[in-house]
């Protein structure tokens, strides 16, 4: 990316270039990604990134992957039955994230962390099973690397 200023007087600055970087998304049947054992289900649908999303309505089920970038996304989807997972990132609680919502809505960007320069970094997420609206879904990670 690049961009410059132009003041009222007409005066344009030179260029400034920003640091290039490579978007990757890890697909919820990707590889890199581990399920808690037998907790979670994959549902096909046209709505999801990829074609598959994996969920969960059991509590304590969790979902990880161990990345090299500056950030990372996770892309859900958000609805009347879905809930509330704790996120973690680097071992630590960051925040609670909640997916409900009267309509659905899909590929959202539900949860975002920023670095300043790559590292090597896991996020976790953890189902909360919120009562009347245990499911959460997973239908990616998305991350960041500076080049």
């Amino acid at each position: 990316f690049r961009l410059r200023a132009t003041d009222g007087a007409g005066n344009t600055s030179a260029w400034l270039y920003g640091p290039t970087f490579k978007p990757v998304m890890s697909q919820d049947t990707s590889t890199a990604v581990h399920y808690s054992y037998s907790a979670w289900g994959k549902a096909t649908s046209v709505y999801a990134s990829g074609g598959t999303l994996h969920y969960t309505s059991k509590s304590g089920a969790y979902a990880y992957q161990t990345f090299t970038g500056s950030s990372v996304a996770w892309v859900a989807y958000k609805g009347p039955n879905r809930g509330k997972a704790s996120v973690y990132v680097d071992g630590v609680f960051i925040q609670t994230v909640d997916l409900y919502s009267a309509t659905y809505s899909n590929k959202v960007v539900v949860f975002t962390r920023t670095w300043s320069v790559n590292g090597t970094h896991t996020i976790k997420i953890v189902n909360q099973a919120t009562a009347g609206h245990p499911r959460i879904d997973l239908d990616g990670f998305a991350r960041v690397a500076l080049s």
